[in-house]
């Protein structure tokens, strides 16, 4: 087995549960509809498999008539721990400062036609989910805000509406990782023995992925275009993944002595 002591520093160096996602709790939403702020925890994670082993190695027949055959080759072991989980959900936000409602942050719409399912659809090359899914939540002068549920109440000027994305819309990229452990013991006496052993974390050299960037508003900072409706024309770097939240290879020896 991975050590205790190894793998809790692993762990508090890069833990395997980290993610670009933060907590948009903070995002209020239309009050008058709770329904619409209402989805998955931040850290929710529908699947979670983890494994652990370990094999005694059998020593070959013919070892035990070998005095060096033995030495070499009995007293082996292998172990390991497998992990799989599901990936973080990705909140799609506009932090915008001009809300009808003076909020910091709302989210965006569902573009005509956009879904859940087509935003994960369809996607453009180098994304992650389909950025054409969604648009800004603009409401133009003189026209009826949305979230008023009130024909009469009108846009004095352009400004910016609740979305109606619901919160934690879609769910970002599953993690996996495989540690492998190799262990050989030497008996000294019969209350001593010598041990070397090798661990591999990340044995497989997996990257696990970041969730995307889901802030709308970084179409326009990253080069991407909106129209004056809201509409995306060019997303930019909305819903592109550039970072991993997994630490590469590592290769541990150890060398012990118990008495």
């Amino acid at each position: 087995m991975v050590p205790r002591k190894a793998q809790a520093r692993r762990e508090q160096e890069n833990p395997i549960d980290t993610s670009s996602g933060y907590d948009t709790a903070v995002i209020l939403g239309n009050q008058l509809d709770p329904r619409a702020n209402r989805g998955v925890s931040d850290f929710d994670r529908p699947q979670h498999f983890v494994a652990a082993w370990t094999w005694d190695v059998p020593r070959p027949h013919f070892a035990a008539s070998s005095t060096a055959a033995n030495w070499l080759l009995a007293n082996w072991q292998l172990s390991g721990i497998i992990t799989l989980m599901s990936g973080l959900p990705i909140d799609i936000v506009d932090p915008v400062d001009d809300s009808f409602y003076g909020q910091i942050e709302v989210r965006p719409n569902w573009a005509p036609g956009g879904s859940r399912r087509t935003a994960m659809s369809n996607v453009p090359r180098g994304y992650y989910f389909n950025p054409y899914a969604f648009a800004r939540a603009v409401v133009q002068p003189g026209q009826p805000i949305p979230s008023a549920h009130d024909p009469n109440a009108l846009a004095g000027d352009v400004g910016t509406d609740f979305g109606n994305v619901g919160r934690n819309a879609l769910r970002g990229p599953g993690q996996s990782c495989v540690d492998f452990s190799v262990l050989k013991r030497w008996p000294i006496r019969e209350s001593s023995s010598l041990q070397l052993r090798a661990d591999f974390f990340n044995l497989f050299n997996h990257p696990n992925r970041n969730n995307p960037i889901s802030d709308i508003s970084t179409v326009d900072a990253t080069g991407g275009s909106v129209d004056p409706t809201g509409r995306i024309l060019s997303p930019g770097d909305f819903g592109r993944i550039f970072g991993v939240s997994s630490s590469p290879r590592i290769i541990q020896l150890g060398l012990k002595f118990s008495f």
